[in-house]
């Protein structure tokens, strides 16, 4: 009797093979982004609207992975800035860092993209940052009056690892109003190796 490879899910359907004795096989690709999302792992944190009153360094956003058996990747950071009272509007700089040391800050809860989820996010997540050292490793020269999303896709977080966004607005800025958010989810690494 032959061997007959079925349908695992009870469908009834049986597997094929070609004239070469090669099975015949048809896989479909889904984005991870996409895939998290619809498994319930796609979340967004925002810094809601923060005003800046001078052209201090400030910290806007920090993440921090809490979760053992995932890791979490960012995805897409979105920022915004209005219009500068004061400022130059020509010189004000974003900064991402790697691990940061923080203090202080207010408590974001990051919406879970899948509406029909009440699934949260495991971690640390804030906004409006006391203080905020440690080592940045890409810093962007920004103007009032932008509106920007930034496709990451490869910055990851470990069970422990931080991520934060700092703004410095534009120089003799008086009042900005700046808003950071953040699109990130979790993976099981297991699953991609």
């Amino acid at each position: 009797m032959p061997d007959t490879l079925k349908d695992g899910k009870g469908r009834g359907w049986l597997a094929a093979v070609n004239s070469e004795q090669q099975l015949i096989t048809r896989a479909t690709a889904v984005e991870q982004r996409l895939a998290s999302a619809t498994d319930a792992n796609y979340y967004e944190a925002s810094s809601d609207q923060i005003t800046l009153t001078d052209a201090v360094e400030t910290g806007i956003i920090y993440l921090k992975n809490e979760n053992a058996g995932k890791v979490i990747v960012i995805d897409r950071v979105f920022f915004d800035f209005w219009t500068s009272t004061g400022g130059s509007g020509a010189d004000g700089t974003l900064l991402y860092y790697r691990n940061p040391t923080i203090t202080g800050g207010t408590t974001v809860v990051p919406t879970n993209c899948n509406f029909s989820s009440e699934v949260v996010a495991q971690g640390t997540f804030l906004h409006t940052l006391t203080t905020l050292t440690g080592t940045h490793w890409w810093d962007a020269y920004i103007t009032d009056k932008t509106s920007l999303a930034l496709d990451e896709g490869r910055i990851v977080l470990h069970d422990g690892n931080s991520f934060a966004i700092s703004v410095a607005a534009p120089t003799g800025n008086t009042s900005m109003i700046v808003n950071i958010n953040v699109a990130f989810y979790y993976l099981d690494t297991s699953l991609i190796e």
